[in-house]
């Protein structure tokens, strides 16, 4: 029970990551046009075009976490792949790694018999 409920924690910790993430994305997009702007400029657009590429890299691996988290396999993540040669595969390492770093973030959340809450020890250590 208690590893379902970790579990919980690190996915929603992921999905509003992904849901800021996402949130900034829309942001880059608009800043990026040269000519058609909405709003004002905050940024060169070839920043906020930099800053996009990035995020959208970072963005694939934390859906694709997100996705294995809920037990989904890589074919039900990105459809229009085979699960044999699926592109995300390459991205393995660093998936893989997303998801442990959430899933010590969820363990450092609890809160242990004493009271203290551990996500300060977790800080510490880092």
């Amino acid at each position: 029970m208690e590893t379902l409920a970790i579990n919980k924690i690190a996915i929603n910790a992921l999905k509003s990551d992904i849901k800021k993430l996402s949130e900034e994305q829309k942001f880059l997009k608009n800043q990026r046009k040269a000519v058609h702007i909405k709003g004002e400029r905050t940024m060169e657009p070839w920043v906020a075009a930099m800053k996009h590429r990035a995020n959208r890299e970072k963005l694939r691996i934390m859906f694709a976490a997100y996705g294995l988290m809920r037990g989904q396999s890589f074919s039900q993540i990105e459809s229009k792949h085979s699960e044999e040669e699926h592109p995300l595969k390459n991205f393995l390492p660093s998936i893989s790694k997303t998801i442990e770093n959430y899933n010590k973030l969820s363990d450092a959340t609890k809160v242990n018999s004493k009271g203290e809450n551990l996500i300060m020890n977790f800080i510490g250590k880092i």
